[in-house]
């Protein structure tokens, strides 16, 4: 995009004969470009929902439309909230720099009028549980030579990029009410199942084998305090859904044999 600008004068002039004429003087143009829009840098990323733990794949795409060479070339991002750069993954116009480092930054080939470069990083999700999207972008610095100030140097954004996390975790934890036992003696096993991610379970089929040298105890199942008593462990018993952050505690008893 060029800004160009001129003026023009009008004014009459006296004639001889005593009659005026209307002129018009015209001044010389001048033109800013403005390399906001003429130098394009997109983002974009292969998912725009993720997994805690899941890989993205991020292209930086990087465009000169300008009539200005661009050098002095470098490339960043901020540490992205909720997710982490993966090492070793990034390309630079397909070819493989397993030492480059959005984070700190490195050059980039200088870009002549209407050259591209394709800069291409995974970035992967956090483990935590996190409740906004992550948010990404990159950052371009360039300098160019302005013909009437010299080389001037630059920093610009891309647009930014929000990827929504979806928690799909399930945590299970185990209890017994005896380190040690004899024979004869009940063991009365308690689990707590927890849906800590951001999506509803459904068809969760629960199934824990009998310890050797012990017996179920039937009719022994409860399931947050209500009896059910044909549903055996060892064989499995299904669960119909289990909704975000919802808890569910399971007992039964085995017999030492």
């Amino acid at each position: 995009m060029k800004i160009s600008n001129k003026l023009n004068i009008t004014y009459n002039v006296k004639l001889p004969t005593g009659e005026k004429s209307l002129r018009i003087a015209e001044s010389n143009a001048v033109d800013t470009e403005i390399l906001s829009y003429a130098v394009s840098k997109t983002i974009s990323s292969d998912k725009t929902t993720i997994k805690e733990g899941e890989k993205v794949h991020i292209t930086v795409t990087i465009t000169n439309n300008s009539a200005a060479k661009l050098f002095d070339n470098f490339f960043t991002i901020q540490p992205p909230n909720g997710a982490s750069f993966v090492e070793g993954s990034v390309k630079v116009n397909g070819i493989v720099c397993p030492d480059f480092d959005p984070v700190k930054g490195f050059k980039l080939p200088d870009l002549s009028p209407n050259e591209t470069v394709v800069i291409k990083y995974d970035i992967k999700a956090d483990n935590q549980v996190i409740t906004k999207p992550i948010t990404h972008f990159a950052t371009l610095k360039y300098s160019v030579n302005d013909q009437i100030r010299g080389n001037v140097s630059y920093a610009e954004n891309t647009d930014i990029i929000s990827l929504d996390v979806i928690r799909d975790k399930i945590e299970i934890a185990k209890s017994v009410d005896k380190s040690i036992a004899v024979r004869g003696e009940k063991l009365h096993y308690t689990i707590s199942i927890t849906n800590i991610s951001s999506t509803a379970k459904s068809d969760l089929l629960f199934q824990d084998p009998i310890p050797s040298g012990t017996r179920f105890v039937a009719g022994s199942v409860m399931i947050n305090g209500v009896g059910y008593p044909v549903y055996n462990p060892n064989t499995g018993f299904t669960i119909s859904s289990l909704a975000p952050n919802e808890v569910l505690i399971i007992e039964f008893d085995v017999k030492v044999n």
